[in-house]
């Protein structure tokens, strides 16, 4: 019987994996798709994160871009911006997943690349070992005494739903999440964000001089551009977003990789745990972009999800008690993030006026959002 059983291979998963293997843990982890891959998201790496990766995957961040400064860009093409208060990186998931899945079978982690799970079930004792019971696709049977689910936020799996398809949240906006990558931009050393009216377009540089374009944009903005396929992002940009700065810093620029999309968006706080296992990454929440501590969080969940299972099982805590204490952990370091992000998403709802009314403040109220959704240190393992 493994000690830790990990689904998902993303950034979070791999992150819980080197973890617990930390530790001395026999761990395994299932990822369904194969690396390398693109996925939708912003492919900015804060401060917080850098020296973990760095003592993680050294030789693939050091091709990240180094980011100084953040920008605003209103549609009226009012800008302001300001100085980061450290240096982030510019770094795909492309890259960045593929890297942390080698690092995780160097050290000496069962990986299992294309290997989806089909269901799950929980063992609860009568003869029979307490634990969980995965079964894969392909039909194999594997059990482990701890369960951490890192595979986003819509999983299927039979036996264990997830909490972001039962139901609607009251109020909650569908979005829907595109993103490609683009050469031919002049390097600007720094983060753009593109606001509008129903959404907001990122543009961040990456690896080989390349930029990474994401956006969020509310469904009915698209609807109301008759904008269907999104094959080519920049002309489906101009239309759905009629920014016009935005326009014209895509011009000329080669579009390099597929678009990638996601939909629907909900950005949301949820339970960091089900049933007794633990829940990472976009699992448990999905922090909105904007804040570009998407990444930094996703490791960071994992990392404490990880420490907690080893903890847990060191010192023969009972499932209550282990759940109860990363609860805990997990609400102290993000409860603030999802309280602030909430409140500056308004400003996507907000006309002209009020975004360079928002604007205006630059740099301390952007230096405070930016300090104020930053991950809170709430274990030891995170001065290593």
């Amino acid at each position: 019987m493994l000690d830790l059983a990990i689904i998902g291979g993303g950034p979070a998963g791999t992150a819980a994996a080197l973890e617990a293997r930390r530790h001395g843990l026999r761990v395994a982890v299932w990822e369904r798709d194969r690396f390398p891959r693109h996925k939708v998201c912003g492919e900015f790496i804060s401060a917080e994160a850098l020296p973990w990766l760095q003592q993680e995957i050294p030789q693939a961040l050091a091709r990240g871009s180094v980011v100084h400064h953040a920008e605003f860009v209103s549609e009226n093409g009012f800008v302001r911006g300001f100085n980061l208060p450290h240096s982030a990186r510019g770094l795909s998931r492309h890259l960045l997943d593929a890297a942390l899945w080698r690092a995780a079978a160097q050290a000496g982690i069962d990986v299992r690349e294309g290997v989806g799970i089909r269901g799950v079930r929980k063992l609860r004792g009568r003869g029979e070992e307490n634990g969980w019971e995965l079964e894969s696709m392909g039909g194999s049977i594997k059990k482990a005494k701890t369960l951490i689910v890192a595979c986003g936020r819509w999983w299927t799996l039979e036996g264990f739903p997830s909490p972001a398809r039962q139901g609607k949240p009251a109020g909650a906006r569908k979005w829907i999440g595109a993103k490609a990558h683009f050469a031919g931009l002049a390097p600007r050393g720094r983060v753009e964000m593109y606001l509008f009216r129903g959404g907001y377009c990122g543009l961040a540089p990456i690896e080989d001089g390349e930029y990474n374009v994401c956006c969020l944009i509310r469904r009915e903005c698209i609807r109301d551009s008759g904008m269907k396929g999104v094959e080519n992002l920049s002309a489906w940009l101009a239309q759905v977003s009629c920014h016009p700065a935005l326009g014209a810093r895509l011009r000329g620029a080669v579009q390099v990789s597929p678009v990638v999309t996601t939909a629907p968006v909900r950005l949301a706080r949820r339970s960091p745990a089900q049933d007794g296992a633990l829940l990472a990454g976009d699992a448990s929440g999905f922090l909105d972009p904007f804040t570009g501590e998407g990444i930094s969080m996703a490791l960071h969940s994992g990392r404490l999800a990880g420490d907690a299972i080893a903890e847990s099982l060191a010192r023969g805590l009972d499932e209550e008690r282990a759940v109860q204490g990363y609860r805990q952990k997990l609400g102290r370091a993000v409860e603030r993030s999802y309280r602030i992000a909430a409140l500056a998403r308004t400003l996507i709802h907000a006309p002209v006026w009020a975004q360079n009314l928002f604007a205006a403040p630059l740099p301390w109220l952007g230096s405070w959002l930016l300090r104020e959704t930053r991950w809170r240190a709430v274990s030891k393992y995170e001065s290593s």
